[in-house]
């Protein structure tokens, strides 16, 4: 029997962003975040 699939309710915001895009724009929006997080601590 398989797994009953999440309700988006349910999803991490990982597995959210896995099932929403596809890979390279999750990589890109990754980088974006980092590179705003970076700028905020200098």
């Amino acid at each position: 029997m398989p797994r009953r699939k999440k309700h988006a309710s349910e999803l991490t915001t990982d597995e959210a962003m896995k099932r929403l895009f596809p890979k390279k724009v999750r990589e890109e929006a990754k980088e974006t975040a980092e590179k705003s997080r970076k700028k905020e601590k200098s």
